[in-house]
């Protein structure tokens, strides 16, 4: 038993019989508006968009792909840490760079997250 009704003829508005709604709050002026004047016959010049300047205060987004078992393994070290995956994945990252940190520590790109200047990036 459906709670639907069926469609038939009596529900669908005829071809021409349809009206604007008698309860409408106030008339669009939408279609009112004069159309835009035709554009011009010179084919369009496409400029290239501008580069969009990344936002240092917005974070990244990233994807880490794990096995069903290291899922698990981090799911089981989220509980007896009372953290999340996330929180996990997070200190570790951030213990690695932290590594990193100390084997590259004179180049600034590791140290201080600025340019390479040293040219450890070819090493």
């Amino acid at each position: 038993m459906s709670r639907f009704a069926p469609i038939t003829s009596s529900l669908l508005a005829r071809k021409g019989d349809a009206t604007p709604s008698a309860v409408a709050a106030k008339p669009s002026l939408f279609w009112a508006r004069e159309a835009p004047p035709p554009p011009a016959m010179e084919p369009p010049r496409l400029a290239p968009l501008p580069p969009s300047p990344s936002d240092p205060a917005k974070p990244h987004r990233m994807i880490v792909t794990l096995t069903a078992n290291e899922f698990e393994r981090l799911g089981i070290a989220a509980v007896k840490k009372n953290l999340t995956r996330h929180q996990i994945v997070r200190a570790a990252l951030d213990a690695h760079l932290d590594r990193l940190k100390r084997e590259y520590g004179g180049c600034g790109c590791m140290a201080t997250g600025g340019s390479c200047s040293d040219g450890c990036g070819a090493a």
